[in-house]
């Protein structure tokens, strides 16, 4: 007795190429979307414990006497600026003289686990942010002392994630600035202590 070899014929199986094709055509947008939610949310976090971890810093320096430019904060030091009290790195005082390293110590001195990080001119492949200074851009704020201080330079750290990396060296190209086009991150004002996340999508 013969038996009968049973298959799909072509049209059942153009049938569930299409339905899988509609299938991954709904579902690819969704998958890119939680990439994004979680790329926002990170960026969310980091700058909830830096703006946390700066109001910790001004809390101790307050307790301290208000006139003292360091604070020990969890066993390390933490320079900061006698007319507002908020962090400005390991060595420096000064909220007009931060530099991209300053900036770095402040990211690093203050939160517990600072996320991977580097100057925006280095490797950035393994890193989760890059920090850069931009010199001036941070207004103007009054002093305890009442003193008004013009031209306060601002710490950008930008995600990794959001940046476009050159394949050989892997440094952010074109160097990331606060309009960079996609750029995802965060902005500290050591003169007011403001943290803001920013998105540029």
């Amino acid at each position: 007795m013969k038996m009968k070899q049973q298959g799909f014929s072509l049209i059942e199986l153009v049938i569930v190429i299409v339905i899988l094709g509609l299938l991954a055509a709904t579902a690819i947008p969704r998958f890119l979307n939680v990439t994004e939610d979680a790329q926002n949310a990170s960026v969310e976090g980091v700058a909830g414990g830096l703006a946390t971890a700066v109001g910790f810093v001004r809390a101790q320096w307050e307790v301290d006497g208000r006139r003292n430019t360091s604070v020990i904060l969890d066993g390390t030091v933490v320079s900061l600026d006698t007319r507002f009290g908020f962090p400005t790195g390991r060595t420096n005082t000064d909220v007009t003289a931060m530099t991209d390293l300053t900036c770095q110590e402040v990211f690093n001195s203050v939160l517990q686990s600072a996320p991977r990080n580097d100057i925006y001119t280095e490797d950035a492949r393994d890193l989760r942010y890059t920090v850069k200074v931009e010199k001036g851009i941070g207004g103007t704020a009054t002093g305890i002392d009442g003193s008004v201080v013009q031209s306060i330079d601002v710490c950008v750290y930008h995600q990794i994630a959001s940046l476009t990396l050159n394949t050989n060296t892997g440094v952010p190209a074109p160097t990331p600035s606060l309009n960079t086009a996609g750029a995802k991150g965060v902005t500290y004002n050591p003169g007011t202590g403001q943290v803001l996340s920013f998105s540029n999508d």
